[in-house]
């Protein structure tokens, strides 16, 4: 029992250094050149400044335009501003595209986030490696 205190204050200090660990400075993800991991279509890039992110599939001549802006320090709003070399195959939706953005999860130059479009319930997670 007298180590009790002790024990408890270990416990209590793991925690909280997993949680700082997984919830660190959002603030080098705001700017660069990411790949998407866990991607349906693989080397998937987004190319992101301080106001535009483009997001582009290697295998793919298309690529798309967002607006972007930043909601707190790990969260943001992506809406839609062009897509370049669209195939006629592919509709754009009547009603203006816009994704919500939740970075949860940063280790290192690694980020988890979770996706929610204004057009659908589905959340997406996926992974994020920044590359430049």
């Amino acid at each position: 029992m007298r180590y009790l205190p002790f024990v408890l204050t270990i416990v209590l200090l793991a925690i909280g250094y997993q949680g700082f660990l997984q919830n660190s400075d959002c603030s080098e993800f705001k700017t660069g050149t990411f790949k998407l991991l866990d991607a349906s279509v693989p080397n998937y890039l987004i190319v992101r400044n301080d106001s535009i992110q483009t997001e582009t599939a290697k295998s793919s001549i298309v690529s798309t335009d967002f607006y972007i802006r930043w909601v707190d320090d790990c969260s943001y709003e992506l809406t839609y501003k062009k897509m370049h070399n669209r195939p006629s195959s592919i509709k754009l939706p009547d009603k203006p595209i816009k994704l919500f953005v939740r970075i949860y999860k940063v280790s290192g130059d690694t980020c988890w986030v979770e996706t929610r479009a204004n057009t659908s319930d589905y959340v997406s997670k996926q992974r994020m490696v920044k590359i430049n």
